[in-house]
């Protein structure tokens, strides 16, 4: 019996293309491979009954050799055996190593976005602010809890974390030297709302080497509707201000911005241009989380959404044909996907490797559960409790959504984002089904911008993915 993988069939200039979503590789298809594979239906067909349906087309040996070369591939699969290469990554066994540890500096925002998560950066608590004492703790469980791993990774984070400046730098200097002590590299990165960037502050980014995202979520009019200074007054003018030194005189990494898109959004081409024009590197967009009717997109305004991403990935293909980075920073993360052959089993690695760490020093899910004791994993002191990672990542494997078994994407989404699904489907554990179609479509857009790309010019892919590798196509 003959049937199907996890595909995802695409068309690049009338040629047509097959995504193997398991084993992540993409294929060029012929006439015969594509009838094929267009004639064996989801429940199955024998090899038989597909050289019947087709033999007024092609001859058996013909379908012999093209059926047993899409095998090869993992494409089709013969008696339900799934190949090596489309395996499922299998729940994790053993003690973690702990790699990038998020530090919330501060339960507390100088901001009053509207549709804030954090409830106003207090994580629904009283505010909080992170110590000394702790700060270095948590570099120390860090440190010793990476194991073996060559490098680690901190993201300062809030509230907003600049806040609580002087204990941003004492971690990034304290973090500097422990690492060398213990043989490691570690990396940097802030998010920021850009408001309280000094000149001062940001020399000191930039000595450091630290990343900056800063959260800015359009031109004037846009900004200051959704993210206003908690008195009310706009904050563009200062943020828009602070960007500007800051791109000038931070010059060791790339600075991006993140826009979160709220009802009634503005063109995206407009955002993404008018952010472009101020100096960030690169700009990603991601639709707001909160619930309430007033800012959640619906299903038109989603589909609208991903008809300018397309348009934004046009935009970007001409420039990579040309050697030019965009910085259409949703677009980058597929292409660097697919280059390097991704293969998960979880929709992150929140609770594998990634922890955030409260002001109070304890460990928690991802940053977005901060506070929520319900999805807390251990503490810096007595470090990560094990048994409770085991259940949470037994329960969270994309194997047990089962939605999820047949979906082209399952070793790439993997379900998506667990506060996402809390927030949209009441549980962490399911996937988000509301982003399904949206997700293959946009996918989608990713593939056949790959494909282009890689025609024109594959070494911009190398250079964008971190390395020069061949290319993941066949």
């Amino acid at each position: 019996m003959l049937s199907l993988t996890n595909e995802l069939m695409f068309e690049v200039n009338n040629q047509p293309y097959i995504f193997q979503g398991l084993s992540g590789v993409i294929s060029e298809l012929s006439s015969v491979s594509e009838t094929v594979l267009k004639n064996i239906p989801k429940r199955g067909i024998s090899f038989r009954m597909l050289c019947d349906s087709l033999k007024d087309q092609y001859s058996v040996e013909l379908l012999t050799e093209v059926v047993e070369e899409l095998i090869q591939q993992e494409i089709v699969i013969r008696n339900g055996l799934i190949g090596k290469m489309s395996q499922t990554p299998g729940v994790p066994i053993g003690d973690l190593p702990v790699q990038t540890l998020v530090f919330h500096l501060i339960n507390e925002c100088n901001l009053g976005c509207t549709y804030c998560y954090a409830g106003g950066g207090h994580y629904g608590k009283p505010m909080k602010t992170m110590d000394r004492q702790t700060a270095e703790q948590a570099l120390y469980f860090l440190m010793e809890s990476s194991k073996n791993s060559p490098s680690v990774s901190v993201i300062l984070f809030g509230g907003e974390p600049t806040l609580n400046w002087e204990l941003l730098k004492h971690t990034v200097e304290y973090g500097t030297e422990l690492a060398k002590k213990y043989g490691k590299t570690i990396d940097f990165s802030l998010t920021t709302n850009g408001t309280l960037l000094t000149e001062r502050r940001i020399d000191f980014l930039a000595q450091h080497r630290v990343g900056v995202s800063v959260s800015i979520d359009g031109d004037e009019s846009v900004q200051n509707q959704w993210r206003p200074f908690k008195t009310g007054f706009g904050s563009y003018e200062i943020v828009s201000k602070n960007v500007k030194k800051l791109i000038e005189r931070h010059r060791t990494r790339p600075i991006a911005a993140r826009v979160t898109l709220t009802k009634h959004f503005p063109p995206i081409r407009e955002t993404f241009f008018h952010l472009k024009n101020m100096g960030f590197h690169e700009v990603g967009f991601a639709p707001v989380t909160e619930t309430e009717e007033a800012f959640i997109l619906n299903n038109q305004e989603l589909y609208r959404l991903l008809n300018e991403f397309e348009e934004l990935t046009q935009l970007f293909i001409e420039e990579a044909k040309e050697d030019r980075y965009l910085g259409f920073s949703n677009l980058v993360n597929i292409l660097v996907e697919l280059h390097k052959g991704v293969n998960k089993g979880y929709g992150c690695g929140a609770g594998m490797g990634f922890f955030a760490v409260s002001p109070n020093g304890e460990l928690f899910l991802c940053h977005r559960f901060n506070e929520q004791q319900n999805y807390q994993l251990g503490n810096i002191y007595t470090g990560v409790n094990r048994d409770a990672q085991k259940a949470l990542l037994g329960s969270l494997h994309v194997d047990n959504k089962t939605t999820c078994s047949r979906c082209p994407l399952k070793h790439t989404c993997a379900g998506g984002c667990y506060y996402e699904a809390k927030e949209r489907m009441g549980e962490i554990t399911s996937p988000n089904l509301h982003y399904c179609q949206w997700m293959k479509r946009w996918y989608t857009i990713g593939l056949k911008a790959y494909v282009q790309i890689m025609k024109y010019n594959s070494t911009f892919l190398d250079r964008v993915a971190g390395f020069q590798a061949n290319c993941h196509t066949s």
